[in-house]
């Protein structure tokens, strides 16, 4: 039977990590349940899944007598959460006791408090794929996370949709001598994508370096899942890939290299949209717009906009932008912000949520507007104002649908 000691707050940490895979309500009973098993004297491993992504972690751990079972996940996280705490952290040498018996109660106590929790076999938990593989590459954990949030909230999320824009693009492009890792995410109505460049030592005529030339698409779930990580200390990400499924390891939190955190899931299937067609062309127009005045206004005339369609319209004319919405149930709303544009006067009709979505994740003064006629896609990108080699690595750009008048 499974008996270790933890300290209180790397298992909640642990813990914490696995919280958004584990189903609360699924079909099967099992999968509201965290896999918990003693790996050494030193560790134990936490697995989580919902059958679509899974997780796996480890814990630093006094291991009593070995074992594996299987406890749900969100009463245990909320019991360790919960329980009482020293002030000064670093004089609390307490541990929390998990005690498992033969009648499969788990019994977890810390200092005076004392919790009891059945359990399921640990034999039926489901099997979560792992492998390991030297084929690989690296990206920082920081330009991971911020390519993610570039783009996800692009992508469809309800899968009545096509399942193929449920999930986020992941593509290997070459420029010059670099490699770019590049993600694109659309729901059929705008896109996004955000590319950095990557170091990537291995073959490249075969293995991952092909896969991802060719393209995968990974599921949304798994990507928001990294973006909650703030309880891991890897500074590294290694991407692994078979023909079936993906792993992001998080590289270096201990000693034992194997004891690293993973994030696995299966690659959703079907063939992304070409979303080349809908990039600027070098005959599009183009304004420079504040990047705080533009979202500021948009925010503001919105607050009018129908409910369902967010529509506003941008009138471009020599050196001025004005915004504004029309809601017949209502009333209207409008806003003049100075620009830098010269051409001729146009007004396009946007989804104003989708505008917002993309410039409140840009940290630039500055945006490049780009756009043709009144049908074609329009374009904003941060415009990279002192174009050094450390933004050069970073690119960014939102494609919009322009409504219909």
């Amino acid at each position: 039977m499974l008996n270790f000691k933890v300290k209180k707050q790397n298992f909640l940490n642990s813990l914490s990590i696995v919280q958004g895979t584990s189903e609360k309500k699924g079909s099967m009973p099992i999968i509201s349940n965290i896999l918990i098993e003693s790996i050494d004297d030193n560790f134990i491993k936490i697995s989580a899944t919902d059958l679509e992504i899974s997780i796996i972690t480890y814990c630093s751990a006094k291991i009593i007598s070995e074992g594996k079972t299987t406890v749900n996940s969100k009463k245990i996280y909320n019991i360790i959460k919960e329980l009482p705490q020293d002030f000064i952290e670093e004089k609390d040498d307490k541990y929390v006791d998990f005690i498992e018996n033969e009648n499969g109660i788990v019994t977890v106590s810390y200092k005076k408090s004392v919790f009891k929790l059945t359990t399921i076999p640990a034999s039926d938990y489901p099997n979560i794929i792992d492998f390991e593989s030297d084929d690989s590459f690296n990206i920082e954990l920081k330009i991971f996370k911020t390519l993610i949030s570039k783009v996800i909230f692009s992508t469809a999320l309800s899968e009545d949709t096509k399942r193929n824009l449920t999930g986020v693009y992941f593509i290997l492009e070459k420029s010059g001598n670099e490699d770019y890792l590049r993600l694109v995410a659309t729901d059929g109505h705008r896109l996004s994508l955000a590319q950095s460049v990557i170091n990537y030592n291995g073959k490249k005529d075969e293995g991952i370096y092909n896969l991802l030339k060719n393209g995968v698409i990974i599921p949304r779930k798994l990507l928001s899942e990294v973006l909650k990580l703030d309880k891991i200390e890897s500074s590294i990400v290694s991407i692994q890939i078979n023909s079936n499924n993906v792993i992001f390891e998080f590289q270096k939190q201990s000693e034992n290299l194997n004891n690293n955190t993973k994030f696995i899931s299966r690659f959703i299937e079907g063939k992304f949209p070409d979303y080349k067609t809908v990039l600027p062309k070098n005959t599009y127009k183009t304004s420079i717009i504040n990047t705080k005045k533009f979202y500021n206004s948009i925010k503001m005339v919105s607050l009018l906009a129908e409910e369902k369609t967010h529509s506003i319209e941008l009138s471009f004319s020599d050196n001025d932008l004005l915004i504004k919405t029309v809601n017949t149930n209502i009333g209207e709303g409008s806003d003049e912000i100075e620009i830098n544009y010269k051409g001729e006067p146009i007004s396009i009709k946007l989804n104003s949520r989708y505008i917002m979505d993309f410039i409140s994740n840009i940290q630039e003064n500055n945006l490049s507007v780009k756009f043709d006629t009144i049908y074609s896609p329009f374009i904003i990108e941060p415009l990279l104002e002192n174009n050094n080699d450390a933004e050069k690595t970073m690119q960014v750009i939102g494609v919009f649908m322009p409504m219909r008048y």
